[in-house]
């Protein structure tokens, strides 16, 4: 691996980090009370060409890799850890079109998300299941040149926003696993209120009522019946995108503690004297450094992907999430400790840092189901 980054790497890096000191940080406790992007700061995100780092020039995309993509979620979250979340579900959108759609399909719905400001989502959990495929309740049946689908989805992010999203359901007969595209605002469309998390604030999740939605045939991904291997196919780059902004969360707690260990006076003296202070900041760093590097290890697997990869690279972003999402929240947690009863008030974000980073392991898979996708593989490829 190239600890170095290329010049391209940095530029994007100091894009993210200029953007979200100017127009994101601004925003940050607008986006909390609401508990929504606004959407003149999407655009703004969208004109900057922030949806479109990782994909080609020829959709409006540009055209880096995946670990410039990375860098840019992480400098967001360093100022807040939900805002990229809408980024990085619409890109979710885009990989699965990009991975496994027609060429048709291609240029239909990317440069319509790159550039053009629709917001994608992706539809796989259920009340039931959120890992299962042969769990999920939600059913299709053919119908004429279409496909008729019915289900509830849970915990979906991005449902409320126009655009194009993925949703996958089983046949009613055989139970194979299939994605489908339609748009959000179509008949048959509908949400629950807003799910009231703990972090993510600005992040708000749905769930998701279909109601007899005809989906053309030519609106189908991947395939009938290849539903699952266009999940696995995207479990490298939803889970590297979410571990680049733990990581950029957790950059932000820990460069609070730092500041407040310099600054706190005890005696006419800083805190940062005292050994025990010392000890927590060092153990932090550790802890941030190897999550950090791990998930740009990540993303230069990815940014590699063939097909004969991809096992490994699914098992290598199983470990990456379990580790990042259990170290992140500990991590953080230590943080607030360096900041003592202030770490517990609102007016000190390091409690912010503290609640995104506890949900981190609760999202995109739970970290026991993780390691066992990578111990599987490990022991047995």
């Amino acid at each position: 691996m190239i600890f170095k980054l290329t010049e391209q790497q940095e530029l994007c890096q100091q894009m993210a980090r200029e953007f979200a000191s100017r127009y994101l940080e601004p925003r940050v406790e607008e986006m909390e009370e609401k508990r929504a992007m606004p959407m003149d700061l999407f655009e703004k995100m969208v004109e900057t060409g922030f949806l479109g780092v990782a994909f080609d020039e020829k959709y409006g995309g540009l055209g880096m890799d995946q670990t410039c993509y990375v860098l840019m979620i992480e400098e967001l979250a360093k100022v807040s850890s939900s805002a990229p979340a809408v980024i990085i579900t619409s890109v979710m959108f885009m990989q699965a079109v990009n991975m496994f759609g027609t060429d048709e399909q291609k240029m239909h719905y990317l440069p319509r998300c790159i550039t053009g400001g629709d917001i994608g989502s992706f539809a796989f959990t259920e009340p039931s299941t959120g890992s299962d495929p042969k769990q999920l309740t939600s059913v299709y049946y053919e119908d004429g040149d279409h496909y008729i689908l019915n289900g509830v989805k849970r915990f979906i992010t991005n449902a409320s926003y126009k655009g194009p999203i993925v949703v996958f359901a089983n046949d009613k007969k055989t139970g194979a696993t299939t994605g489908f595209i339609f748009e959000k605002e179509c008949e048959g469309y509908s949400l629950s209120s807003k799910w009231d998390t703990m972090g993510g604030k600005a992040s708000p999740v749905y769930d998701i009522f279909i109601d007899n939605i005809k989906v053309p045939k030519a609106n189908v991904l991947g395939g009938i019946g290849n539903g699952f291997k266009v999940l696995k196919g995207l479990i490298a780059y939803s889970k590297m995108a979410l571990c680049a902004g733990f990581v950029g969360n957790l950059g932000h707690a820990y460069g609070l503690a730092v500041k407040y260990a310099k600054e706190k006076l005890h005696r006419n003296e800083p805190i940062a004297k005292f050994p025990t202070i010392q000890n927590t900041i060092s153990t932090v760093a550790g802890r941030y450094y190897s999550c950090k590097y791990l998930v740009y290890h990540l993303a230069e697997s990815a940014s590699n992907l063939t097909a004969e990869t991809l096992p490994a690279i699914v098992a290598e972003s199983g470990m990456v999430k379990a580790h990042v999402s259990d170290t992140v929240a500990e991590a953080a947690r230590l943080c607030m400790t360096v900041l003592g009863a202030y770490g517990v008030c609102e007016e000190y974000t390091v409690s912010r840092c503290v609640r995104d980073a506890m949900c981190a392991a609760h999202i995109e898979g739970v970290s026991d189901m993780q390691r066992i996708i990578f111990g599987g593989y490990e022991l047995y490829s």
